[in-house]
């Protein structure tokens, strides 16, 4: 019997902070025993929630008088009361004290278990990249409160996050995605730090999430070499049907490809046709040629298998070209367009 009540003593002070929370338990308990028995029938001190009430105060020192025992069995149980609450409550509440330090470090550096959803997780590390992609979100007001996690590779992160308002970072190893609640996320974005990376990480957060029945996650992939996106594409597309593929080094685009599910596909194919066969082209509208509805100019184009993508002031060569059409806008000559065909178009003005 000693052996298991030494063993239980043992199990219970392995924990710092239970030894004083068993003490202020029992000097309670005891105070409270003393108190009932011997204060006078009917003594408010007796009723419980007064009780709580004085072993609150009491047991901080605070001691505001209101309630006090008169008896010398009550006297010696509030006088257990406040030595317990000088010694055990101060040591315990030490002990809270450097817990909440210690989760707060642990958040700082990666260790933590967060609890968030609906979030947006990158998984890769690289504090510009990071921030500028952040402050383009942030212009949505719809994410404007949206968290957003990062998991860093060993290495990446030196020290403390250095921007804890901004983000929340998580270090890489087997329970990373767990506690990056990956599965609750709304979007999940890998950097790897290079594409051939990016795919075998985008393999493990696929077998991650299907493993853990999670819902319909948006997966975006980011692309450094533009060169490779058509064979980068092809691999992302064996790992899941769904993946995106997006070019990292555009925090604009990427924002966009979070914001708007789908749309990282338009950007991709678009930049991996202008790669492959250069049909982007820019077109001058000759001066005096006229002037036309900007809706009437891309039918005529579309009629001739080419695409009007944007729309220059002028024929400056950085002259500032416009992809959204403004209501009743019209083309003119002295203008530039910028449009997708499979050669070099040679527009009849005449005809318009």
């Amino acid at each position: 019997m000693p052996i298991i009540l030494l063993r239980l003593a043992h199990r219970v002070a392995a924990r710092s902070w239970r030894a004083p929370a068993l003490v202020l338990l029992g000097a309670f308990g005891i105070g409270w025993l003393l108190i009932a028995v011997c204060e006078k029938p009917g003594a408010e001190i007796k009723q419980p929630w007064n009780y709580i009430w004085y072993f609150f105060v009491s047991g901080t020192s605070t001691g505001y008088g209101d309630l006090y025992p008169s008896s010398t069995g009550g006297r010696i149980g509030g006088v257990i009361v406040i030595v317990a609450g000088l010694t055990a409550g101060l040591v315990l509440f030490a002990e809270l004290t450097l817990w909440m330090a210690k989760g707060r470090t642990m958040r700082a550096n990666g260790q933590a278990q967060l609890h968030v959803k609906r979030h947006i997780v990158v998984v890769g590390y690289e504090r510009d990249g990071l921030r500028a992609i952040i402050t383009q979100l942030r212009a949505d007001p719809e994410f404007a409160r949206t968290p957003v996690v990062t998991v860093f590779w060993p290495g990446e992160l030196a020290g403390e996050n250095p921007d804890p308002d901004l983000y929340d970072v998580v270090a890489f190893d087997d329970t990373a995605y767990q506690r990056a609640c990956l599965e609750a996320a709304r979007t999940v974005v890998v950097v790897g730090r290079t594409d051939d990376e990016t795919v075998r990480v985008m393999l493990g957060v696929s077998a991650y999430l299907r493993r853990h029945g999670a819902p319909a996650v948006h997966l975006l992939a980011g692309v450094h070499d533009g060169g490779r996106r058509a064979e980068i594409t092809e691999a992302l597309a064996l790992v899941g049907p769904d993946i995106e593929p997006v070019d990292i080094d555009d925090p604009a685009v990427v924002a966009v490809a979070i914001r708007n599910p789908g749309v990282a596909a338009i950007y991709h194919n678009l930049a991996s046709t202008l790669d492959a066969d250069g049909t982007l082209y820019r077109v001058d509208v000759p001066e005096g040629a006229g002037e036309w509805p900007r809706l009437d100019v891309a039918i005529f184009l579309l009629r001739r298998g080419s695409t009007l993508l944007a729309v220059g002031e002028s024929h400056r060569p950085n002259a500032r070209f416009r992809l959204t059409s403004d209501p009743a806008e019209v083309v003119r000559g002295g203008q530039s367009l910028a449009i997708v065909a499979p050669s070099r178009p040679e527009i009849p003005w005449q005809e318009l």
